[in-house]
């Protein structure tokens, strides 16, 4: 087996290796990027990766990301298209499936949208949806019907001619009270195969509705399981090993014990080959007959997502969390290209000081810092814990960053190394946010627990406790001259603060609903203030009066800023339309669409003449918005 393994690829591989030294030049040359929305300077990031997979013939590789699906030529390693949704009920697709001849994709979101598109155009084909979710999807061997297995275990297939639903069969399975942690589902057959906690598989068949093995030999929890393409063998996978099974007779054929574990099984299209990782981020290429490892890919720094074979067998893909998509030559194990930039599902943003650079969590643990000018990453980190960042504020002066996070504290960062200093606890809810003083003495953060603390930046200890909040507490903010904070809660208030003593100065209960967030005016004259309606109020800072006060066109705002000269006050909406503003008379000065959903972030960069904006759809945009703002 491994000599025929070994004559096969040696011919193959050095092919491989000369095209891509042919393409790589040529890349270089020519950047072939997908057309970025009027305005926007730079893209920072392209999406989280969900899924990976090759066409049937090989030509093509999809990544499914929180912002869409990436179609890729896998002969220059160019991009064809980007496939965006119409639809923006759900947030990302997670599950996709090619047809075999490779004409049609469909993708599929948790939420129970199925989306069919045409992979010679790029044009969007149809919608389907399933009431239950989906958790699984797939498109039958010979391409007529379109199977999904949805969130109560129940199979639904669909001619994918007519888009009619053809056949449902209920409550195959209850994923909760078995315990279910990985699937694998069938083209052939319809059959699934469901790995548990206990080191189980079971496969059940659709049209019978019935268990009809069951398959045992690994401890722990399933993580993984697979079929090979003529469902002549399944594979199961946990941290301690992999194990596989024939089908036919429910033998076991091998068992291999070791640290590398068996995420992301999947088998190459000849069956001879089983592809997996573990924790430790490697992949390895192993041999179905003997067990052998013939390969450990490295290269990966973060969690992989998915494997997939070409069909060729000339070379494997993988995705991980590190932002990265790595082709590499099977048999020699080398790394042949990246697609990077893989970054998405942005909890929050921050912008430094000078301007330059823009720092963005995910809601993996990977926080990424971006140079505003090139677009281009400057390196990435891991933050603390998996507990998501709702607010990142840079220390004005000195070199830290504070993130208010999910898990009820604060951490406190050096910008330059990246290491943690020390985590600020005292809060009993989430910390929704947080700012430092002008003068970098104090930092303010605001809780669900309904209160608002103020930090010695000097100490990390506690100066005040606010009290006056009914509800949580959702963003703060300090006066341009550091004497004041202000905050808006979900009690419909904003409060003024007096830094020094810790007393309340003013109450501002204009607004109708929560107050979701604040901001003063760079002069310190004015606070704006919006919320859980289409409203935007002005207030004089001395009086309390509303100075001025609109409605964003009967559109939720979700986030607001003000220019650094104070003149422009830009909106981000629901609808994810940017808006920016004449900040005296609220007159509009232009609308920047191209997000897809609602905009919740805002943040000025290089001395204003650029505005970074995220959204839910897991990207960030950089605009060029000098003109109007200077």
């Amino acid at each position: 087996m491994k000599n025929t393994f070994t004559l096969k690829h040696t011919i193959i591989s050095t092919l491989t290796l000369l095209l891509i030294l042919t393409i790589i030049p040529h890349l270089q040359a020519e950047n072939r990027g997908i057309e970025l929305p009027n305005g926007v300077t730079a893209r920072l990031g392209k999406g989280r990766i969900y899924a990976i997979q090759y066409t049937e013939d090989g030509t093509k590789l999809a990544l499914a990301t929180s912002m869409g699906v990436w179609i890729y030529d896998t002969n220059n390693f160019t991009e064809i298209y980007l496939l965006k949704k119409l639809n923006k009920r759900t947030q990302y697709d997670e599950h996709m499936t090619f047809s075999p001849h490779s004409k049609i994709l469909a993708t599929a979101g948790m939420a129970g949208e199925i989306h069919l598109w045409d992979t010679d155009t790029g044009k969007y084909k149809q919608e389907l949806f399933t009431d239950n979710g989906v958790v699984e999807i797939t498109i039958s061997s010979d391409g007529e019907t379109l199977a999904v297995l949805d969130g109560t275990g129940s199979v639904r297939l669909w001619d994918i001619n007519t888009i009619k639903e053809t056949q449902v069969f209920e409550n195959l399975i209850n994923f909760r009270a078995q315990g279910i942690f990985s699937l694998a589902f069938s083209p052939n057959s319809f059959r699934f195969a469901a790995g548990d906690a206990d080191g189980g598989v079971i496969v059940v068949d659709a049209f019978t509705g019935t268990n009809t093995q069951n398959y045992e030999g690994l401890e722990g929890i399933v993580t993984s399981v697979a079929f090979n393409s003529d469902e002549s063998l399944l594979a199961g996978g946990t941290d301690q090993g992999i194990c596989l099974w024939d089908t036919e007779t429910q033998e076991q054929m091998l068992l291999v014990k070791d640290h590398m574990g068996g995420r992301n099984l999947t088998f190459s299209p000849d069956g001879s080959l089983l592809a997996r990782n573990g924790a430790n981020r490697n992949i390895s290429l192993i041999d179905v007959n003997t067990g052998e490892q013939l390969q450990v890919l490295k290269g990966h720094t973060g969690q992989v997502v998915g494997i997939e074979f070409s069909s060729d067998l000339r070379t494997v893909a993988s995705a991980s969390m590190d932002g990265s998509v790595r082709i590499w030559d099977v048999f020699s194990g080398k790394e042949l290209y990246i697609f990077d930039g893989y970054f998405g599902n942005f909890s929050c943003i921050g912008v430094s000081p000078d301007g330059k650079t823009v720092v963005a969590p995910t809601d993996d643990r990977i926080v990424c810092l971006w140079d505003v000018e090139s677009g281009k990453v400057i390196r990435t980190f891991e933050k603390e814990g998996g507990f998501r960042v709702a607010e990142i504020a840079f220390n004005p002066i000195g070199n830290t960053i504070a993130t208010a996070s999910y898990g009820k504290f604060i951490n406190i960062w050096d910008r330059d190394t990246d290491k943690l200093i020390k985590t600020l606890k005292g809060h009993e809810g989430y910390v929704f946010s947080a700012a430092f003083s002008p003068d970098g003495k104090w930092l303010v953060s605001g809780s669900e627990d309904k209160t608002v603390r103020i930090w010695d930046t000097e100490t990390l200890e506690v100066k005040h406790v606010l009290d006056g909040n009914v509800f949580e507490v959702n963003s703060v903010a300090f006066s341009p001259d550091g004497t004041t904070v202000v905050s808006g809660g979900a009690d419909t208030t904003v409060r003024l603060w007096d830094v020094d003593t810790g007393a309340e100065k003013m109450v501002l209960d204009e607004h109708e609903g929560n107050v979701s967030g604040i901001a003063f005016s760079p002069d310190g004259t004015t606070i704006v203030g919006i919320g859980s309606s289409t409203a935007i109020y002005l207030w004089d800072v001395n009086t309390g009066d509303v100075k001025l006060s609109m409605d964003e066109d009967d559109t939720r705002v979700a986030s607001v800023a003000y220019s650094p000269n104070g003149k422009v006050l830009v909106i981000g909406g629901q609808t994810g339309v940017v808006h920016l503003l004449d900040a005296d008379m609220l007159r509009s000065l232009r609308r920047l669409p191209g997000h897809l959903r609602k905009v919740t972030d805002l943040a000025f960069a290089s001395g204003g003449a650029k505005l970074v904006t995220r959204c839910d759809d897991g990207v960030l945009y950089v605009w060029d918005v000098a003109d109007v703002v200077q």
